[in-house]
């Protein structure tokens, strides 16, 4: 849910972005370069392959520019929380602005003049780069908001994503209004007297999301959403032919083993906002190395609770997340607890450095092919799987928590008991 409500977001600034005030006049205009000039007889350009190749052009530039927003925050490193901050009073201004016009500079706009129908499918596409890269007062705002949105939420292939449904927000629109275009026309001229509040109303989103990227409460508002409504779906276990850094991974089987998740354990981790399963899952088996060269088996941790996180230095609710695992770790370490953190493709110094930084004493392993991510179906970071003595997987959490809660201990508890 709360990687649904991001795509929700950027879909949503896509719609918001067409119907500005300084975008939705335009779109006639934008749609006859596409089309060609209207006609004596039909003044309704339906080029749908231009319109398609159009949409294309502005989402290239828009994909661009995600990646280099995301290169540039990943290389941010241990100033990643200080750049949130900055980044949320960027947007909280870009929304001022919207609402209030103080901003002069933010005004200026660059248009690239094409002749009408002027190169087909691949002039159809040039103009939606044209359109993309000197996009107008409305949608420069919008548009760097949702940027770094996506930035900050971690990988460039989510960022990517953030900025394709962005494109799609935007591009709807202009595809529905070249297949009806005079409906169109009649529609934009009754909604021109209601623009001024669709940019106010937008103005208002974007300072509440910049509050929101400022305070870290986007993260945890997602973290929340996810944990109350996803449902426990197990990863998709490998065959043990795939091989890992340094041993083929190992889908432990264990038959005849009682699996049942005690109602009091199922109870304590709901209560605590984390999914848990009714019967465990099969763990799958990997050996990886720690930071001081020594080789980690995750099966050699049978007869513990094992807390089983995958992460990355650049992720910055991963980083958000650690000072509480520490303090977990030293209440219940000499109780048979155990944090074993796997780090995602990163390099010795990065992981090195960081773990100093936070000064943190459970074991970090290094899979620098992000293997174990894969066979563990990780789809986002941080991503936690606990483990009980029986070594089953009994509960999971996709996002990052404040894992230092009395609900929390209680139910890890509860399962050290077991």
């Amino acid at each position: 849910m709360g990687e649904n409500l991001s795509l929700i977001i950027a879909f949503g600034a896509g719609l918001f972005s067409f119907f500005s005030p300084c975008v939705l006049p335009l779109i006639p205009s934008w749609l006859c370069v596409i089309g060609g000039a209207p006609g004596t007889n039909e003044n309704r350009p339906k080029p749908v392959a231009g319109t398609v190749s159009f949409i294309f052009g502005f989402s290239t530039v828009f994909i661009v520019l995600s990646i280099i927003f995301t290169v540039a925050f990943n290389m941010a490193g241990g100033i990643f929380r200080y750049i949130n901050i900055v980044a949320g009073i960027i947007v909280i201004i870009f929304g001022l602005n919207i609402i209030f016009n103080f901003l002069s500079f933010l005004n200026f706009e660059k248009r690239l003049h094409l002749k009408n129908n002027s190169g087909g499918i691949a002039g159809a596409f040039l103009a939606g780069g044209a359109f993309g890269a000197g996009w107008t007062p409305c949608i420069g705002p919008i548009l760097t908001s949702i940027l770094i949105l996506a930035a900050q939420s971690g990988g460039i292939s989510r960022a990517v994503i953030y900025l394709f449904f962005y494109s799609i927000g935007l591009g709807l629109p202009f595809l529905v209004a070249s297949f009806f275009y005079n409906a169109f026309l009649k529609f934009s001229f009754k909604l021109r007297s209601y623009l001024p509040l669709i940019q106010r109303i937008s103005g208002v989103l974007l300072i509440v999301l910049g509050v929101l990227i400022a305070t870290g409460l986007y993260q945890i508002f997602g973290v929340f959403a996810s944990a109350s409504a996803q449902k426990w779906q197990p990863f998709f276990k490998v065959t043990s032919g795939v091989e890992s850094a340094t041993a083929p991974a190992i889908s432990l089987s264990q038959e005849g083993i009682d699996r049942k998740v005690s109602d009091e354990v199922m109870r304590a981790f709901m209560e605590a906002g984390i999914s848990v399963t009714s019967e465990g899952i099969d763990l799958i088996d990997f050996t990886l190395p720690m930071l001081n060269k020594t080789d980690f088996t995750l099966s050699d941790q049978k007869g513990k609770v094992v807390f089983l996180n995958f992460w990355a230095t650049w992720c910055g609710p991963c980083r958000a997340e650690m000072p509480s695992m520490e303090a977990v770790y030293q209440k219940l370490k000499d109780k048979g607890f155990e944090i074993v953190a796997v780090n995602l493709g990163e390099s010795t110094t990065a992981v090195s450095a960081f773990v100093k930084e936070y000064n943190l004493n459970f074991p970090v392993v290094l899979d620098i092919r992000s293997e174990t991510g894969s066979w563990y179906n990780v789809r986002a970071i941080p991503s936690t799987y606990i483990i009980d003595r029986r070594g089953l997987i009994v509960a999971r959490l996709v996002g990052s928590i404040n894992w230092n809660t009395q609900k929390i201990i209680a139910a890890f508890e509860l399962l050290l008991a077991e």
